[in-house]
């Protein structure tokens, strides 16, 4: 069974692989559509009687819809005969084997799974169709003379004790696995191979042994399809546009621009800078990415100029040691954050005054970063 359906997988493949990528997939093509369909084939039971003498005739017929280019439902019916036997080994009351005919029908309803564009849901030819179904539905026999003038021998049937002598008629359920192979002829009629597993309940051949019959039944059909989208006529192409010679047009006398006016060279004084860094005790990190920024946007706008980085430290906390390594550190750290913003080296002096100066009467701002444009 695997080696069938991977198979079965190599052709949906081969058949479902893209040709063209500007070209319409079978999704916008194709779906939705209604189908109808009609089939001939044969089934046969498998019980313990011999399985070529339970070959009979089926046709159907089905009417479903495609919801998309995967999934779709039909409602099917087949139907015509089917058999069952007797093995004279199993049944006491007889001397050799005997087979028997009656009239059966099931309707049921499928699920249907487009495996191939499934698999390939991008392609766009759809020479070929692969499907999987399965569904539930319902059997109903009748016609049992046969069986009856058997059972007749059996002493007013007594290896039985169901209620189908006497020629009744009978339901039964009915599931179902199959699968189909299609073969469009055109985008409105397709030529199919169904091959069904039938799953019968104990009694559909109207012998009660406690165990399900299955039926194996094969089809070939054709199917109609309609309602599908509209074909879409592609577009003309646009007409080319007239072309239009148009004569030469005299060159222009060339112009003489006049002379600019010499004037002097006025030079931008720049204005003053002086932008300050405060910090809290201990820290030395350049935290104020926003002042750093303009000291640089300073020395870009006037780039002869030079700036003069100085590091302090409050008087009021540590030791003059400790001051003096703090005020280095930020005065470095700012001069550094100066050139990350495209300052250059050469035009950035760093001073260090650890807490020796206090520009400030407040404590706390002593510890601080002065940057002076010069």
């Amino acid at each position: 069974m695997k080696k069938i359906s991977r198979i079965a997988v190599a052709v949906a493949l081969l058949f479902g692989v893209s040709t063209a990528a500007a070209a319409q997939t079978v999704e916008e093509k194709n779906y939705p559509y209604n189908f109808i369909s009609v089939q001939g084939g044969a089934q046969v039971t498998l019980t313990h009687y011999k399985i070529t003498d339970l070959i009979t005739p089926q046709v159907a017929i089905s009417a479903g819809r495609y919801f998309n280019s995967k999934i779709g439902a039909r409602l099917h019916v087949q139907g015509w005969q089917a058999k069952g036997g007797f093995q004279a080994s199993r049944f006491p009351f007889l001397t050799a084997d005997q087979k028997y005919k009656f009239n059966a029908i099931t309707g049921d309803l499928d699920l249907l799974l487009n495996m191939s564009n499934i698999i390939n849901p991008n392609r766009v030819s759809d020479k070929f169709d692969w499907v999987l179904l399965a569904g539930f539905g319902v059997n109903y026999a009748w016609k049992f003379d046969e069986f009856n003038a058997i059972t007749a021998m059996s002493n007013a049937g007594n290896y039985y004790t169901g209620p189908v002598l006497g020629g009744k008629n009978r339901g039964t359920y009915n599931g179902r696995l199959g699968t189909q192979f299609n073969f469009n002829l055109s985008r409105a009629i397709a030529l199919g191979l169904e091959i069904d597993a039938n799953y019968k309940n104990d009694e559909f051949n109207l012998k009660r042994n406690f165990n399900p019959d299955w039926q194996i039944a094969a089809f070939l059909g054709l199917t109609v399809k309609f309602g599908q989208p509209k074909k879409v006529a592609p577009k003309p192409a646009p007409a080319p546009a007239p072309v239009v010679r148009e004569e030469p047009k005299p060159e222009p006398k060339p112009v003489v621009a006049p002379k600019p006016k010499t004037n002097a060279v006025v030079v931008a004084k720049p204005t003053p800078l002086k932008e300050t860094i405060f910090y809290s005790i201990s820290e030395t990190d350049a935290n104020d990415d926003a002042t750093i920024a303009k000291v640089a946007d300073w020395c870009k706008k006037y780039p002869k100029q030079n700036v003069t980085v100085s590091g302090y430290a409050d008087k009021g906390t540590g030791n003059a040691k400790v001051n003096a390594e703090y005020a280095q550190q930020r005065a470095e750290k700012v001069a550094k954050a100066l050139q990350d913003k495209g300052v250059a080296a050469d035009r950035i002096s760093v001073k260090s005054f650890g807490d020796t100066e206090q520009p400030f009467s407040e404590n706390d701002k002593n510890r601080c970063v002065i940057m002076v444009g010069e």
